[in-house]
């Protein structure tokens, strides 16, 4: 399975304009990100290397624990830009949920930071939304499936906000004629992935109304086959490591007021275009919520099949 990896493995294209790039989970906490607790949040607590301290088990949905960025302004400005010469893929192996034909290669990016949401209104192409859509914590990922009997790449699973799409093989940049590794785009600030560099607007009105998802391939790459970790593998004994099987929030529940920075916004706007910029905002929480991001193993398909 790892050779089939090593095969396919994705290079991970940021957008040339993004300032919130990936790192490692290790630099993450090794650069004073907090463990918070309700029952004493004036009482933060550094992070263990590998995340030794983080709590495990009991109901991921209590509210009880949360990370969040260090106290200090200078250190939080570095850690919400990331460190991308740390950054490495972290890889589960599982069976497809199917007959058992395919293998499915999940590979995981973690960002510190996903940065504000940028939106298409009619004529003006870039809107920015103030503080909407940015939280601490953001984790994407692609799903490689591979076919058991040969090892071919079947299809490419890319994770989008709260859903994602299945690509056929076919239509995956390959870096290559000979090379079958493939381009994972990452869209800027919010790093939904995409097999193709474009636009995409997320929302209800077609192609001159919702949020930008902007593909564009740039020098902020990373090679996954290059730096990667198997941090799970279904029946193979792998070591995991502590973080992975912390199941809590990766990032505090935004605070944000929704309705002050949509104010802030539509002043900038021109007549019609303040009800239009309404109809945006309506599907904002859909795709971003306001509650703090969960990591790989807390989601459903961790163990299911991709929707």
């Amino acid at each position: 399975m790892e050779a089939w990896f090593r095969a396919y493995a994705p290079y991970v294209y940021l957008h040339p304009d993004d300032k919130y790039l990936p790192s490692s989970v290790d630099w993450f906490f090794s650069n004073g990100a907090l463990l918070y607790n309700r029952e004493d949040e004036s009482k933060p607590v550094r992070i263990e290397p590998g995340g030794a301290n983080l709590p495990k088990g009991e109901d991921p949905d209590d509210g009880l624990y949360w990370l969040d960025l260090p106290n200090e302004k200078e250190a939080q400005d570095k850690v919400r830009h990331g460190d991308i010469a740390s950054a490495e893929a972290y890889v589960h192996f599982k069976p497809a949920v199917l007959n058992g034909t395919f293998t499915d290669i999940q590979v995981w990016m973690f960002y510190p930071y996903n940065g504000h949401a940028t939106a298409k209104v009619g004529f003006i192409n870039k809107v920015p939304l103030g503080k909407i859509g940015e939280h601490v914590g953001d984790w994407e990922h692609v799903t490689l499936r591979v076919r058991n009997v040969d090892g071919v790449l079947d299809r490419v699973y890319f994770s989008q906000h709260s859903g994602g799409k299945w690509v056929n093989a076919s239509q995956l940049q390959f870096q290559n004629q000979t090379e079958k590794r493939f381009a994972w785009y990452s869209s800027r600030n919010g790093h939904a992935g995409n097999n193709e560099e474009g636009l995409f607007l997320q929302g209800p009105g077609g192609n001159d109304v919702g949020i930008r998802n902007d593909w564009a391939k740039s020098d902020k790459v990373v090679d996954t086959g290059a730096r990667f970790v198997v941090v799970a593998s279904e029946g193979e004994g792998v070591e995991e490591p502590p973080w992975l099987n912390y199941e809590r929030k990766w990032g505090p529940t935004v605070q944000y007021d929704m309705a002050e920075e949509v104010r802030n916004t539509r002043k900038l706007l021109p007549g019609k275009l303040k009800d239009t910029l309404d109809k945006v905002v309506k599907v904002i929480d859909q795709v971003f919520g306001k509650d703090g991001p969960t990591g790989p193993k807390s989601k459903a398909y961790w163990t299911g099949d991709e929707v």
